[in-house]
């Protein structure tokens, strides 16, 4: 096993990391950060905020779009705050945050990574632009990242200490996960179970009894969503997420097979318009006494995209994608290489973020994008790329396009040697095993299906890639220390 630094430093270095965490957030606030709520009202995601107020068991019961996981904490926040909704998202963010930055420095240690790199990284990362934009910003992006550096923890707490309890909270933080983002299926949770089960058969039943509430869980929301929807799955989006990818298809491709009758003419329309848009591909005039089924538009004003009629109209765009996908597989293939090209920008990018946040740091946002991110590569080369909708993006190199596959390199060594190198036993090994599924699952899953704002997905697996980072200039700097 890995000889652990003395405890006295470690606990130091917690003391340290609290202090800077809310020095910094006294400073951003300082100097104008805001928390960004303006989601709660127009986001297509989320449950109108007055039905979260007066009937959010009912509406959460009514969900079809996401999992309910995130709605349920918006709805009892609301239902708490009594008018305080901003001040008290403010808190629970910067909560989420501090507990992901202690997680993200608990698996550095667990690692035997030195203080003297453990420290800097992950203050760093704690003040770097995408975590003080997300942290600011209502949405599950923030949430999500901090379960997954979270569910390290326990993980690596199980196989170090054999604590079943930490198994427990492992699977139940996975649940949560599944709960929240519809991009972590439940096979997701399955083949991580089968994969602690591989590696620790001889406690196999234990395993399995530890994750057996959690899974029940999950699947008591998927026989809800069939009783309800005839719904197989959390969420009735698949077919308009999966519509993106074919926007790459010209509309001189499309229109022809439309006239013959070949295709459903709804492949025309860009996904996630209004009631009035899909007037003729789904009833939006629905009486099922649910409020949450029946508005067409939420009580601020904006669609509400979990109206029973929108279920009827992804169908349709599933149909028609999956026939532009087989007939154009090319076309296809340009998208994936554009989510990959997305997946590859700053999490900060503009395409996420546009409010006042990014011009109160817009000199800090500045060095790390062009500088450390290497945006300043657009200045040798770039091009530019319009779809059929007239839609515009830059398109460049930066720093990440070598970076990322090198750190994801590096951990495959780390696996492969890390007895060797760094004398780790079956905690860090499986630690690091896990880090590098969740890295693939996300790529692989969030690249293949969506095309848009992949670099938030990217967000997910940041503080995996800053373990590995950690790991490589533990290496280098063990390296050039015998030297």
């Amino acid at each position: 096993m890995v000889k652990i630094p003395r405890i006295h430093s470690t606990l130091q270095g917690f003391r340290i990391l609290i202090f800077f965490f809310i020095i910094t957030r006294i400073f951003y606030y300082f100097i104008g950060i805001r928390f960004d709520i303006t989601p709660l009202y127009w986001f297509f995601q989320f449950i109108d905020p007055h039905l979260l107020k007066t009937e959010l068991l009912k509406s959460i019961l009514y969900l079809h779009t996401q999992p309910p996981g995130f709605n349920l904490f918006l709805g009892l926040i609301i239902k708490l705050a009594n008018n305080s909704e901003v001040l008290i998202f403010t808190l629970a963010y910067q909560m989420i945050g501090l507990i992901m930055v202690l997680s993200l420095y608990t698996i550095l240690r667990k690692l035997a990574v030195p203080l003297r790199i453990t420290l800097p990284l992950t203050m760093f990362f704690a003040i770097s632009p995408p975590v003080i934009f997300l942290e600011n910003w209502l949405f599950y992006t923030y949430p999500t990242t901090c379960l997954l550096a979270l569910s390290l923890v326990f993980l690596n707490n199980y196989f170090d200490k054999r604590t079943y309890p930490h198994l427990f909270f492992f699977f139940s933080t996975l649940a949560l996960i599944v709960l929240t983002r519809s991009l972590f299926h439940p096979i997701w949770f399955i083949i991580t179970l089968v994969g602690i089960v591989t590696y620790d058969r001889h406690n196999a039943k234990r395993i399995i009894l530890c994750a057996l509430f959690p899974l029940l869980i999950i699947g008591a929301v998927h026989v809800k969503n069939y009783v309800f929807f005839k719904q197989v799955g959390l969420s009735s989006w698949f077919g308009m997420n999966l519509a993106k990818m074919t926007l790459t298809v010209p509309l001189e491709k499309i229109e022809p097979l439309v006239e013959k009758g070949e295709l459903s003419s709804i492949a025309t329309i860009m996904p996630f318009q209004t009631p009035e848009t899909y007037h003729e591909y789904a009833n939006f005039d629905t009486l099922t006494c649910k409020r949450v089924l029946d508005q067409k538009y939420k009580s601020t004003g904006f669609p509400n995209l979990n109206h029973i009629g929108y279920k009827h109209v992804s169908q349709q765009y599933l149909v028609a994608t999956k026939y532009l996908i087989r007939k154009y597989p090319h076309y296809y293939g340009l998208s994936v290489c554009k989510a990959f090209y997305a997946f590859l920008r700053p999490c900060s990018d503009s395409m996420i973020i546009r409010n006042n946040n990014r011009r109160v740091i817009g000199p800090w946002v500045n060095i790390y994008e062009n500088y450390l991110v290497g945006d300043i590569l657009s200045r040798i080369w770039n091009t530019h790329y319009t779809n059929r909708y007239g839609q515009e993006r830059k398109i460049h190199l930066n720093f990440l396009y070598f970076l990322l596959p090198a750190l994801f390199i590096w951990g495959l060594i780390t696996i492969a040697k890390g007895t060797t190198l760094f004398n780790y036993g079956r905690a860090e090994l499986i630690t690091i095993t896990y880090a590098i599924f969740n890295i693939i699952y996300i790529t692989i899953i969030g690249n293949l299906l969506e095309v848009s704002e992949n670099m938030r997905f990217r967000f997910l697996i940041l503080p995996f890639l800053y373990i590995f980072l950690g790991l490589l200039l533990k290496y280098l700097f063990n390296k050039t220390k015998r030297t």
